[in-house]
């Protein structure tokens, strides 16, 4: 996946919109679009995987925000999301 690709434009789109929400909000000053395209250049040579580097930094997010900061619900929530989207089948 390149980091222009509309993959990873869909997957940092996602990041962006679950984690800085508004302008207003303290962490959208510090993940950045440009953040991201950072983070995916670095990880240039990653084999393609369920979880690509950036899927596996949303993820992590989403464990340490969440209440029970439980690995498996922030999975359970993946695979839910990816549901509902229609991306996995059912």
């Amino acid at each position: 996946m390149k980091k222009c690709s509309p993959e990873f434009l869909s997957l940092a789109d996602d990041c962006l919109r679950q984690f800085a929400q508004s302008d207003n909000d303290p962490l959208s000053a510090i993940l950045t679009a440009g953040d991201l395209n950072g983070f995916q250049a670095s990880y240039s040579g990653f084999r393609v995987r369920d979880f690509p580097p950036i899927t596996t930094l949303t993820l992590f997010m989403r464990q340490v925000g969440s209440d029970t900061k439980s690995c498996r619900h922030a999975l359970i929530d993946e695979a839910r999301d990816q549901v509902v989207k229609g991306v996995v089948a059912r």
